[in-house]
């Protein structure tokens, strides 16, 4: 109890001399509040593409690739596989009796941004809309079948050039026409063309799909449907839930951002804990003869030590909070756009988590040496020197 006291009593005067060595105490300030803004918006990238890419996936939907593919862009689906699995059991079918199924081909479009740099666009041929409940045409129509048609999403049409309903795009030697506009619901389909799927099959010279998506009766049919299809030896396919296959698709970019941000985060820090030591050092400098009176008057080297400790860490708490709220008021939300991928940017709760965490270890590790030597220094050499 006696130590507690006289670390709270030591704490207390250090945070009370802060004013008087305020430059050093800003630098460590700024300097970790930097690290914990800069590594929330690196990893609100990661964050954000993981919500965009399961945020919409229904349980009762089923992707097939082909056996082995990790993504549709190295998948194959022939027609006479799409006819097979459309027969399959648990595949939904829409009041007509026809298969809630579809079909879909992906091919890179480049196209300039409203920034007017390069960027680029996936042209997505499917073969049937009613799969995707949640796609709604806000203006225009629906590309009809056999046709050179378009429709472009929303979002698309805020952040690139050429792409209003009426516009022309110029793909293989043909032209084809902007005549709808829609809205995903935040979902994948964000930053995309759609197009009808064997025009686009045959437009691009291709002879086969790249994926096939099914509406299941519930998401209790996914397990029939899967043994049935993994059971016909002819199909030589791999069934997925659509948030299974969401999550392999993007599992790579996911962790390459995080790598990004955690690589850039610990660099930065390096020098954070550079600014702390410097900081923390020189309170202990400037109250070397305090410390030395209160090692005399019998304060204890242990309360010497864990108040510099404290006195860094809530330097950087305080820090670590301006810096997270400084990262949720500019990055929170704000939609970007790479390699035809939109997403919006998400500093979720846990990311504020882990950079406060960040920030506290940035402040105990900056804090050690400084609070060693706060605690080893000689009384009576401390009382001569200062």
């Amino acid at each position: 109890m006696r130590s507690l006291r006289q670390t709270v009593a030591l704490t207390t005067f250090g945070l009370r001399s802060i004013p008087e060595r305020l430059g050093a105490s800003l630098i460590t300030v700024i300097g970790i509040m930097t690290v914990v803004a800069v590594l929330l918006a690196l990893l609100s990238m990661g964050e954000g593409a993981q919500f965009w890419e399961t945020g919409q996936a229904r349980a009762d939907r089923a992707v097939v690739l082909s056996h082995g593919a990790l993504s549709a862009f190295a998948s194959r689906i022939t027609r006479d596989q799409i006819a097979v699995l459309s027969q399959e059991p648990g595949v939904k079918k829409a009041e007509d009796g026809t298969a809630l199924v579809t079909a879909g081909s992906m091919v890179r479009v480049d196209i300039v941004t409203r920034d007017n740099e390069r960027g680029s666009l996936y042209l997505v041929g499917m073969t049937n809309r009613r799969v995707y409940p949640e796609i709604h045409v806000l203006a225009g129509h629906w590309p009809g079948a056999g046709l050179h048609e378009l429709a472009v999403s929303k979002v698309a049409q805020r952040l690139d050039q050429g792409v209003e309903i009426g516009d022309r795009l110029r793909l293989r030697g043909s032209d084809w026409t902007i005549v709808g506009e829609f809205e995903d619901a935040k979902g994948v389909f964000e930053q995309v063309l759609f197009g009808d799927g064997e025009t686009v099959l045959s437009a691009f010279g291709r002879d086969a799909y790249q994926q096939f998506v099914v509406m299941l009766d519930s998401p209790a049919a996914f397990p029939g449907f899967k043994q049935a299809v993994l059971a016909d030896p002819s199909l030589k396919v791999d069934v997925y839930t659509e948030a299974a296959n969401r999550e392999t698709t993007f599992k790579g970019l996911r962790g390459l951002l995080d790598f990004v941000s955690y690589f850039i985060g610990t660099l930065m820090a390096m020098g954070a804990v550079c600014a702390a030591l410097s900081s923390l050092y020189a309170s202990v400098d400037a109250r070397g003869r305090e410390i030395a009176t209160l090692r005399a008057v019998g304060f204890g080297a242990v309360p010497v030590l864990a108040s510099v400790l404290i006195e860094g860490m809530l330097l950087a708490l305080g820090a670590g909070i301006i810096g997270a709220l400084i990262a949720w008021l500019i990055f929170n939300g704000k939609v970007i756009s790479t390699e035809g991928l939109t997403f919006p940017l998400a500093v979720s709760p846990h990311l504020v988590l882990i950079s406060i965490i960040w920030a506290l270890v940035i402040g105990l590790v900056g804090g050690l040496l400084p609070a060693i030597r706060a605690a080893a220094l000689p009384v009576a050499s401390a009382m001569r020197d200062t």
